[in-house]
């Protein structure tokens, strides 16, 4: 009896979570995706395309990972529904040295990396076009394509995902009066970089200084055009933030408790990272003086045209910067102008992508206001020495030490030093990607990239540095296993920049439909 009860409850639950018919809780299906992974290479890091933008999957030469997911898309058929993931990760992988001072001397360890991570694990809801969600989840830059660009410059995927809340719109809805010439998108999020434990084990202990708790706010909205005509513009901006924390300075190997700063986290200073603002002066934070945390933002424009044979091509850019003068534009030609090409068919040649990345200007070499010699509050332009992705209270624009930007700005995981900012933020670089089928069952992909850096306006380089990067990997998706992909990757790096050095990757994935029920 007690048996028959329970079954009769379970299933009532099942009814009222798939819509409340016997035939949707017999047929309940969700996503799956079970894979494996291996890269080995010759350096101490993969090379730089077998990284890049694997939302920080693989970071060393030596690294492999065994990975399960299971998951349930919103659909946007209906006027309320949900969404859930979860997406595991276990891996081994080899390690790099890092600079450590203890006992008064320079020595060095290794960190180890995670041997197992909860990369996803997220869920929401949607009402009409307006959804809300909450946990980690793998988000890309929505400008750029993800598979070929280099990145978007706030949030390219090259990092681990951020735990975070987000609301806004599920896509563009049309703005009322402008019968659809004319739709809207935005989203607002709040989280926190849970990167604490990495940050302590690759900090050398020495000098500069070290933040931790920093909490995270993004933002965005984009305007459309109509989505049916052959010629589409899209303009945006987005926003994102680092906030909170506790600032600590270490001279010499000594810890300065007297220059030690907490960043406060009131409601107030929530709101005040939502609408930028100065600080009230309550604390001794000196980024109370100025805006209330770290802000990175971009500009964006993009401009596409569909021809009638459905092949299109686009023009693309992202305008960046780190305050207000860039915000006008006062920094020359920084950011990432781009140019895609699609022929709309699963062809030879189905996708290329053309991009030119710079980061030279940065507002100019110093700090300039016209009032600096006669009034030192800033009631007038300023202008000079913007840093891109470093700041004086947080360390660099990073997750895990992988660039939450760009990864053509090289990361500061790759300082062995026990920095924690960007050493190579001022580069200017070129990017080319392909994508085409040599049959129904056989994709490839080619990436290629050559940047110059300067090091940074902060810690300049003697000479500039360079990079050849490139990569070439193939998919084979076989007819007769459905589900089944294989791809094996060839990547390697040529210059000073990230040495010379090369890797192989291959992968197994197995994805479908798991259906609960008949």
């Amino acid at each position: 009896m007690m048996h028959c009860r329970f079954k009769s409850a379970l299933f009532t639950v099942l009814m009222l979570l798939t819509g409340g018919s016997s035939y949707s809780f017999a047929q309940y299906s969700m996503d799956y995706a079970v894979s494996m992974a291996g890269n080995v290479g010759n350096g101490t890091f993969a090379p730089y395309y077998l990284s890049a933008n694997k939302h920080g999957l693989v970071t060393h030469s030596k690294s492999g990972y065994l990975r399960a997911a299971l998951s349930r898309d919103l659909d946007r058929s209906k006027r309320f529904s949900y969404e859930f993931g979860v997406d595991l990760i276990g891996r081994l992988s080899s390690t790099s040295p890092v600079a450590y001072y203890t006992d008064g001397q320079m020595t060095e360890r290794r960190p180890g990396v995670s041997a197992f991570l909860i990369q996803q694990l997220y869920a929401g809801i949607k009402y009409r076009m307006i959804f809300i969600s909450a946990g980690s989840r793998e988000l890309t830059d929505p400008v750029v394509n993800f598979e070929l660009s280099s990145g978007g410059l706030i949030w390219s995927g090259n990092a681990r995902p951020i735990p975070q809340v987000r609301a806004g719109f599920i896509d563009f809805v049309d703005i009322p009066l402008t019968k659809g010439w004319v739709q809207i998108k935005g989203d607002l999020a709040y989280g926190k970089f849970m990167d604490n434990n990495y940050l302590k084990t690759h900090y050398n202990y020495y000098n500069h200084f070290i933040t931790t708790g920093a909490l995270y706010h993004h933002k965005s909205i984009s305007f459309r055009s109509n989505p049916h005509k052959p010629f589409v513009v899209t303009i945006g901006a987005e926003l994102a933030a680092q906030f909170g924390g506790t600032k600590r300075i270490y001279q010499n190997g000594v810890l300065r408790d007297d220059l030690t700063s907490k960043s406060p986290t009131r409601f107030r200073d929530f709101l005040q990272v939502l609408v930028p603002t100065s600080g009230d002066g309550s604390t001794n934070v000196g980024d109370q003086a100025y805006y209330y945390g770290n802000h990175v933002g971009q500009w964006n424009l993009s401009a596409e045209y569909t021809f009638k044979d459905k092949s299109s091509i686009r023009g693309y850019f992202e305008w960046y910067y780190d305050d207000a003068s860039g915000m006008g534009k006062l920094n020359g030609w920084d950011g990432l102008w781009g140019l895609e090409y699609r022929s709309g068919r699963q062809n030879w040649l189905s996708n290329v992508v053309v991009e030119y990345i710079d980061f030279t200007n940065q507002g100019g070499p110093l700090n300039w206001c016209p009032t600096d010699f006669e009034n030192p509050i800033l009631t007038t332009e300023a202008t000079g020495f913007d840093n891109y992705y470093n700041n004086y209270f947080y360390n660099g624009w990073t997750h895990f030490g992988l660039s939450n930007g760009t990864a053509m700005a090289k990361s500061t995981l790759y300082n062995t030093d026990g920095y924690l900012r960007y050493k190579h933020n001022r580069m200017r670089g070129i990017h080319v990607g392909a994508l085409g089928y040599i049959s129904p069952e056989w994709r490839y992909k080619v990436l290629a990239s050559y940047r110059t850096s300067w090091g940074s306006l902060e810690l300049p380089l003697a000479d500039t540095e360079h990079d050849l990067s490139g990569l070439l990997e193939c998919h084979y998706t076989p007819a007769k296993l459905a589900g089944w992909t294989f791809s094996l990757s060839l990547a390697g790096d040529l210059g000073k920049l990230y040495g010379d050095q090369w890797g192989v990757a291959i992968g197994i994935k197995k994805s479908g439909i798991l259906t609960i029920g008949k």
